[in-house]
């Protein structure tokens, strides 16, 4: 049956719009003033934005923790990420009905992997440069683009054992074990490595000043290297390690949050384009497991915050209503060039005739405060008591709405999604 959202703000990577919006058969239809809606549903969207289904590129999870993490995706709006593959991870272990579309990210090394796919490289193959090259040469063979991490894990430990070795365990150390010079070095070493390779990279999450100059310098030479960030960089600092083991290994992730000064820099680097997105890297790790782990020693904590749900409204919230995004340029950062760098930028990403008819009503006037009781990513979250202007009034999955609460009647779980091949569209 014919859709028809009648009175919204329709927001594209090239424009908004006040128009209407058609769908049906998983498709968008038309886009335009007064849209026939004889014989169709029609939702009123007046004083909404009507945007493109969010695009994750970075989700880590276990596969028995894909559907939930799903769900939690689609509750902020997101309707397709990437997911990272932990290793030894069986097929059978899949599910096969998912809450939204995803891709797999293979490692890069994998000679299976789907051609033209975005693979994944393991940031320690950086300290042998020479495989890491193979590995990104093969990739480049296949038309793949390789996404890395920016670390140097084999650094790091050394790092870290020097300060467990100085009794320096606690939280507050978090930053001292990977420093922002180490990020940057690891992001010179693998653009040089990729210029080698003739292989497209993509870099994330970026939260270090020199890592961006190392994204200008290959594009300024036309090199192919795509970079992203995270809420968590734009929106905290390391000031949050000083809250104690019990709130400070919260923020244990890589990398670390850095000075105060950082963030400014980033969001004008997403502004003006050199930054092409905003990534959640959401970690399915609680602080339950965080606390066990961390509480004694903070460098056996296992690192990665939550964070698939509230990606989009806090970019909205914090991005466009406070002036440092415009509407088409939010879309862009977690729509059009995610999708574009997953493969699906011919049927991902924009509000198109013919494109998936992936879509969320975003109500700009909907205020909550952040607060892990009424999220669904996890048992905590980072931004906690940060209140949130914008919020997902519906999102539909290739013309299907996903319930509220994530529920059909009698319990059932929607599952719309499906597995999508990066670089197939």
């Amino acid at each position: 049956m014919k859709t028809v959202l009648q009175g919204g703000v329709v927001v594209r990577p090239d424009g908004v719009f006040a128009a209407d919006i058609s769908f049906e058969n998983g498709r968008i239809l038309e886009m335009g003033e007064h849209l026939p809606c004889e014989g169709a549903e029609t939702v009123d969207a007046s004083g909404c934005y009507v945007l493109p289904g969010a695009v994750d590129v970075l989700v880590h999870c276990l596969p028995e923790r894909l559907e939930d993490t799903g769900d939690a995706a689609a509750l902020g709006g997101t309707t397709c990420h990437g997911w990272a593959v932990p290793a030894d991870c069986g097929e059978a272990e899949v599910p096969a009905q998912l809450p939204v579309d995803m891709v797999r990210l293979a490692p890069a090394q994998e000679a299976e992997a789907a051609d033209g796919a975005l693979r994944l490289l393991d940031a320690r193959l950086l300290e042998a440069a020479g495989a890491a090259a193979g590995t990104l040469r093969t990739a480049a063979r296949a038309g793949a683009t390789v996404l890395l991490r920016p670390e140097l894990p084999g650094l790091s430990r050394f790092l870290e054992e020097e300060l467990r070795s100085a009794g320096r365990t606690a939280v507050s150390h978090w930053t001292a074990a990977a420093p922002e010079y180490v990020e940057e070095e690891a992001a010179r070493l693998a653009v040089s490595l990729a210029r080698a390779a003739t292989c497209p990279l993509a870099l994330l999450p970026l939260s270090a000043r020199g890592s961006l100059e190392a994204v200008r310098l290959a594009r300024e030479r036309q090199q192919p290297v795509w970079a992203a960030t995270g809420p968590q960089y734009l929106l905290l600092d390391e000031t949050s390690y000083e809250e104690g083991a019990a709130e400070g290994l919260k923020y244990a992730m890589f990398p670390p949050l850095r000075a105060a000064g950082q963030a400014p820099r980033l969001w004008d680097a997403l502004a003006d384009g050199l930054l092409d997105a905003v990534v959640s890297d959401h970690h399915d790790t609680t602080f339950a497991a965080k606390w066990e782990a961390g509480a004694a020693d903070a460098f056996a904590c296992p690192p990665g915050i939550p964070g698939v749900e509230t990606r989009l409204p806090l970019l909205f919230s914090e991005g466009v209503l406070k002036g440092r995004l415009t509407l088409p340029r939010l879309v862009q950062c977690l729509c059009s060039n995610p999708a574009q760098v997953l493969g699906l930028g011919r049927r991902k990403g924009d509000l198109r005739p013919g494109f998936d008819a992936d879509i969320c009503l975003l109500d700009p006037a909907e205020e909550r405060l952040l607060t892990a009781r009424r999220l669904h990513q996890g048992d905590y979250t980072p931004f906690e008591g940060l209140s949130v202007r914008g919020w997902p009034r519906a999102v539909w999955l290739r013309g299907n709405r996903l319930p509220a609460d994530s529920r059909e009647d009698g319990g059932e779980r929607a599952r719309h999604g499906m597995w999508l091949s990066g670089g197939a569209d």
